[in-house]
């Protein structure tokens, strides 16, 4: 089992999309935060997946949820048609888990 912490801006987006792409992920559990919220939302997380409209804050995310693997959406993954987008960026994701740290990439999601 996976804990991926979806950062959004309000958090309402991104539990819409937790709701949406949850079932396509059973090996994943999500906890929906906002970036001003992250800290408090880390413990116990695998990774953090940032929504599309946060990109411009990935590197100060990045620096704050290390060593966890970071990645950001895609921004068609928030849309209804864009589920498959989210799932295959969380897959992306756990798989990065597996890899030895130092050679953790998110760079592909």
């Amino acid at each position: 089992m996976a804990t991926i912490v979806l950062v959004c801006a309000a958090g309402v987006s991104g539990t819409f999309l937790a709701r949406r792409i949850a079932p396509s992920l059973p090996g994943v559990d999500f906890v929906v935060t906002t970036e001003h919220a992250l800290e408090d939302a880390l413990t116990g997380a695998d990774a953090v997946l940032i929504a599309a409209q946060l990109a411009s804050a990935e590197e100060s995310i990045r620096l704050r949820a290390a060593p966890r693997p970071v990645a950001v959406l895609p921004a068609d993954a928030m849309t209804p048609a864009g589920s498959i987008l989210a799932v295959d960026a969380v897959d992306a994701l756990v798989q990065s888990l597996t890899e030895p740290p130092h050679q953790r990439s998110t760079d592909h999601v």
